[in-house]
């Protein structure tokens, strides 16, 4: 599995790196915030001190590079993400495939998965198929089915992989399943990036790994 790391010694590898732990203390919060029955003033405590621990972060702020799909802060699966639905892959012969739970600060309906989130864990999942696949590329568009309601609190299992391509287009197909219900599928179209769209587009001190090809 791609993940981002640290070189760490045998000793604190036995503990999760600061800010994994961070992220996860905030998804944990977050998890609590959406279904917590405090009352106002217990509320209004919780508030005060976690706009002292905002504001004292927010006073050592440090970019982060988003190298790659699988980086620490990503969007889905970023270990020290304070939202990322922890969504981790492996790649597979075509693409990649892996796992997710998503509790309640991802619901739509009732005791159901956000529609949004779905669609959120393709584009992420197609992206990672392109890239362990050695493509540079965005989305062009994205078309998700919902077949069937996808429940929170159970395990999910998200894939992708790289259908063909034509020119610069790349076609991707991802699809999500409990156990052996399929809830969701999608389809995508991705461009591949040329070495000039990279210098366009992006900040240039934040280049993401594994440059494209010059052509």
């Amino acid at each position: 599995m791609f993940q981002y790391s640290e070189a760490v010694t045998s000793e604190q590898a036995m503990e999760p790196h600061p800010s994994d732990r961070l992220g996860a203390a905030l998804r944990g919060l977050a998890d609590v915030v959406v279904r917590t029955g405090a009352d106002a003033d217990e509320l209004a405590a919780a508030a005060a001190d976690i706009e002292a621990l905002t504001a004292r972060l927010g006073g050592t702020s440090h970019a982060r590079v988003h190298d790659s799909p699988y980086h620490s802060m990503s969007l889905v699966g970023g270990t020290a993400h304070p939202m990322a639905p922890e969504l981790h892959t492996s790649p597979t012969g075509d693409g990649v495939a892996g796992t997710v739970v998503l509790g309640p600060a991802y619901e739509g309906g009732p005791g159901l998965v956000h529609g949004g989130v779905l669609s959120l864990l393709f584009d992420h999942a197609m992206g990672q198929a392109l890239f362990v696949a050695g493509h540079s590329a965005m989305t062009v568009s994205l078309a998700v089915r919902y077949r069937a309601p996808t429940p929170l609190n159970q395990t999910l299992a998200v894939s992708a992989h790289v259908e063909g391509s034509e020119g610069r287009k790349l076609f991707v197909a991802a699809r999500v399943a409990v156990g052996d219900v399929l809830t969701a599928e999608a389809h995508g179209v991705f461009v591949q990036l040329t070495a000039d769209n990279v210098a366009r587009i992006f900040p240039s001190d934040r280049i993401p790994a594994g440059p494209p090809p010059s052509a």
